[in-house]
């Protein structure tokens, strides 16, 4: 796999590569996220008020190599539910689940639940980060690591 090449995820077989890919995302966690709504208002200040892009980008690092930094771009979200642990407790990613639902790509920051249940019990659970959007990418970019920040572009205190 090429560094800083970006690869889509169109089906099924495109998420078991990927999460097999970056290890189920065990023993990762979100360094950065970035978000584009296509909204602005310019310098006479007449506002473009649609959220044409609504592009989210977020960095993963994990405690593994090969690859150890990736970055997917979820296109067109339609939600982000971030809830991040405080110090109190550690921010690991132990494990995460992807899947298609409704013609949308939902990627879950947890694996840890039945079958039974199903996944849409997640959506209520205020200890899981989780994005649905219209398409996703992701690339290698391992030249990411560390507390540096990508997408502030100074340091991470």
């Amino acid at each position: 796999m090429k560094q800083n090449e970006w690869i889509d995820i169109n089906n099924e077989e495109d998420i078991e590569v990927f999460m097999s890919l970056y290890g189920g995302f065990h023993d990762g966690c979100i360094k950065e996220i970035k978000y584009i709504s296509g909204m602005y208002v310019n310098e006479d200040l007449s506002m473009r008020a649609t959220n044409s892009e609504r592009n989210l980008s977020i960095i993963f690092q994990r405690q593994f190599k090969n690859p150890t930094v990736i970055e997917m771009m979820f296109e067109k979200i339609e939600c982000l539910s971030l809830n991040p642990w405080n110090e109190e407790y550690d921010g690991i990613i132990y494990g995460a689940y992807m899947c298609f639902e409704d013609s949308k790509i939902v990627w879950f920051d947890y694996d840890g639940f039945s079958e039974e249940d199903g996944y849409k019990i997640m959506y209520d659970d205020s200890n899981v980060t989780w994005v649905r959007a219209t398409s996703v990418k992701y690339r290698v970019v391992e030249s990411y690591i560390g507390k540096n920040g990508v997408y502030t572009n100074r340091e991470i205190k």
